[in-house]
């Protein structure tokens, strides 16, 4: 993990951003003295005590000196933003939004004996993501091949595409991390939290501790849901182009064959899986209804990661599914610590992973975000360390 100095302040001062407050301040003193055009009369010295008046008026307040360390890891110089007017990033449309990524993709453009090749970026809401990566496949499958040496450098932008188009892990801090520090200056401190809880995804361990520094400094933190982007729905959309080529060839001759539209809408559905209700007998059988009963919008599990972690405030009962109609699954006292899997579209509805593994349902009215009781060493929901 690197501690960032971008504009060199701390350098300018002879310490180091994991020096305390105090250290800061007496250094800032000795090179005062040293430094002051009144006691040196070099011709670097007024230029020199400059520079360490500015970098200690950033460090001096703790506010600030949080700020600089946040953006020192999200820019170089060269990028470095005005730290007391940050400007929100937006979606594609210009607009505001708090679950936003940074997508990052090669495009390749073959030209008979030479070829383009460019790595363009966007920064995109879910919708919008998808539509960019589409149409940057589609390009690359239909012109990038239109020379020899262009084809080589097309199937390397496809496969990097497809593996690494939503783990562009630093323009995603940056973007979060930038984010939260606008929303905050703006007092929009739901936003502002919850910026830095998806910052905490792309961020190292250095990283991790400043964003919950500053999150910690947050006034109003409201308890977002937070969205899982699909990534094998982000991959799928860049294979339509050769899909589509296959299907032709196998069902050219059919009447079967579905039309555009229809073929467009599959690649175009939401992110929701249904969920079925599973049915018990008296005598221990089972078997799945086959009517679908609801839609889940589902979280993939990472048993190392808190962040979805909640706790049932009360005495609850864990349902089978997303109603209370359904049978009960298990039935917590309050405070059982368990893992967020997933929810319904209205977030009326939490789906749940219990110790043993098992995923039910339970009401948002009864659940916080948050360990509650001590999880069990023999728990299914975290494998981690720390807690």
């Amino acid at each position: 993990m690197k501690k960032g100095d971008s504009l060199g302040y701390y350098a300018v001062l002879e310490v180091s951003p994991e020096d305390g407050d105090e250290t800061i301040k007496q250094q800032y003193h000795q090179l005062a003295k040293k430094w002051h055009p009144d006691r040196n009369t070099t011709k670097e010295a007024a230029d020199k005590f400059q520079k360490i008046s500015v970098a200690y008026g950033v460090l001096k307040d703790i506010d600030n000196r949080l700020k600089y360390d946040l953006l020192s890891q999200a820019y170089d110089k060269q990028h470095f933003p005005d730290i007391n007017n940050l400007k929100i990033y937006t979606n594609r449309a210009g607009n505001p939004e708090v679950d936003l990524r940074h997508i990052k993709l090669k495009r390749v453009i073959g030209k008979l004996i030479k070829y383009k090749e460019e790595t363009i970026t966007e920064i995109c809401n879910y919708k919008e993501a998808r539509r960019f990566i589409q149409n940057t496949a589609i390009l690359n499958w239909l012109t990038g091949w239109w020379s020899l040496s262009a084809i080589p450098a097309n199937i390397k932008a496809i496969a990097d595409n497809y593996k690494y188009a939503l783990y562009d892990n630093k323009g995603n801090f940056t973007l979060l991390v930038h984010n939260m520090l606008a929303y905050a200056q703006e007092k929009k401190y739901d936003e502002a939290y919850a910026s830095g809880r998806l910052a905490l995804r792309y961020s190292d361990a250095w990283q991790k501790q400043l964003v919950q520094q500053f999150m910690d400094t947050i006034p109003y933190q409201r308890d977002y849901i937070y969205p899982q982007w699909e990534v094998t729905s982000m991959r799928l959309v860049q294979m339509w182009v050769p899909l589509a080529v296959f299907l032709l060839a196998l069902f050219g001759g059919s009447t079967t064959v579905m039309n555009s539209a229809e073929f467009n809408q599959l690649w175009t559905s939401d992110n929701k899986i249904n969920y079925f209700q599973e049915v018990r007998f008296s005598d221990g059988g089972r078997t799945v209804d086959d009517v679908a009963v609801a839609k889940v919008v589902a979280i993939p599990v990472d048993t190392e990661d808190v962040s979805n972690l909640y706790h049932v405030t009360q005495d609850s009962r864990i349902m089978y599914g997303p109603d209370d109609n359904f049978d009960i699954l298990a039935e917590l006292p309050a405070q059982t610590t368990v893992r967020l899997t997933g929810y319904t579209p209205d977030e009326q509805w939490l789906r749940v992973m219990l110790d043993n593994g098992e995923m039910g349902f339970v009401s948002r009215r009864f659940i916080q975000r948050g360990v509650g009781k001590t999880i069990p060493e023999d728990s299914k929901i975290y494998t981690g360390t720390g807690i």
